[in-house]
């Protein structure tokens, strides 16, 4: 069977008969586009169109397998002998592709056997325990490794993710994420306050021998950082630890180390009827308020100081574009003015930010920050914040601005 020479015969008894493409189609109950395959020798009608097409184009069979008009018995028999060729080259095409796919198949399968092979650890379930083991090693060490571990009531609070402990012969290999932050509480002459000492938030393989702790590993930083993983875990575990740095699993260790830290200082916590000035004051710094839900990168800080004196910073200190350095925030332009205002009912209708937990999904609208270092939270609903930015003519929602200097 010639499509090429079946299709152009085709093509011109439509034409023959005055008939477009798409009236063909349309008699045939076919699109168009098969049509135009058909006349192109690029397909050839199903079998069940045979007699429909035949008979509108005054053909035979024969003809239409043939690709030309000859009813004689040699042009019966070639048709024949074109069908059954055709129908044993797609028998063999078919069985072509059965070995081809059957082939890939195997490979698939085997692929599989082999990666899941490579990805298979031997988890054990009765070794939980060794967890907690590798978080009092790394805080004892952290204890006495940090210079703040000298101030008052130093303490690290932590929580862990853990994904899972390897056995291997008389060695055990735990896998775990750990979020921790340490506090201490500052000198008076600094204002007394709760001081953040320092945190993290990373994945470690602790190694143990006969159940005793060998050493903890951490990954490399930067760009190494992807291959570090790969090479601490398992090819399953890698996969988990790469994608666990999500925001809804370090929030949930966030609580819960919030949870503790809250907890331990408990006494830190105000009475908010019976709070005054000299509670907050610290080397005239009564306050700063923050928006924090705002859609600024860095927005205005508003700053309440003794004696009624306020500065709105509307600039910060920021890198040249194009240029690779790493800076802390720190405001470098400010508004001043005076405020008549008793700024102490904006705190007393705050909430101590130590009884509430936040994330970067449920932020406060706004954030207090006392001289002293106590944290309060609040929102538009306090009358008296609002009374007191309407009362200065300042807009809390405005963005600060980059200084990049000379």
């Amino acid at each position: 069977m010639d499509q090429n020479k079946s299709g152009k015969f085709i093509a011109k008894l439509r034409k023959e008969k005055n008939m477009t493409q798409e009236q063909l189609a349309e008699k045939m109950g076919v699109s168009i586009n098969a049509v135009s395959k058909w006349e192109r020798g690029l397909s050839f009608p199903d079998v069940s169109l045979y007699k429909k097409l035949c008979k509108e184009l005054g053909i035979n069979i024969e003809e239409l397998i043939n690709g030309e008009k000859d009813n004689s018995d040699e042009a019966k028999e070639k048709a024949i002998i074109s069908t059954i060729n055709e129908t044993n080259k797609i028998k063999k095409n078919s069985k072509k592709m059965l070995t081809a796919l059957c082939t890939i198949f195997v490979i698939i399968i085997g692929g599989l056997i082999y990666y899941n092979k490579n990805l298979k650890v031997n988890l054990v379930n009765d070794s939980d325990y060794l967890y907690d083991e590798v978080i009092d090693f790394i805080k004892d060490r952290q204890f006495k490794g940090n210079p703040d571990s000298r101030y008052k009531d130093f303490n690290i609070f932590y929580s862990y993710h853990g994904f899972g402990i390897e056995k291997k012969n008389n060695y055990k290999y735990v896998y775990m994420w750990i979020y921790e932050q340490s506090y201490y509480i500052e000198p008076e002459d600094y204002g007394g306050g709760l001081a953040i000492s320092g945190g993290s938030s990373i994945p470690v393989k602790a190694i143990f021998k006969d159940n005793k702790l060998q050493d903890v590993i951490y990954p490399k930083d930067g760009n190494q950082y992807v291959s570090s993983i790969k090479e601490m875990f398992p090819g399953i575990i890698a996969y988990q630890v790469l994608n666990f740095d999500k925001e809804k699993n370090i929030n949930k260790l966030f609580n819960e180390v919030e949870q503790k830290k809250n907890i331990y200082y408990d006494y830190l916590n105000l009475d908010m009827s019976k709070i005054t000035i000299d509670d907050l004051v610290y080397d005239n710094v009564i306050f700063s308020v923050e928006k924090k839900n705002s859609k600024c990168d860095i927005p205005v800080l508003l700053g309440i100081y003794k004696n009624n004196k306020y500065k709105l910073y509307t600039e910060y200190k920021s890198c040249k574009p194009g240029t690779n350095c790493d800076l802390m925030l720190q405001y470098n332009k400010a508004i001043e003015g005076k405020y008549e205002y008793d700024v102490i009912e904006i705190i007393r209708h705050s909430v101590d930010a130590n009884l509430h937990q936040y994330t970067n999904d449920n932020l406060p609208e706004y954030m207090i920050n006392s001289g002293k270092g106590h944290e309060f939270i609040t929102d538009s609903d306090n009358k008296y914040l609002k009374e007191l930015l309407e009362s200065i003519n300042v807009d809390l929602n405005q963005c600060a601005k980059p200084n990049y200097g000379d």
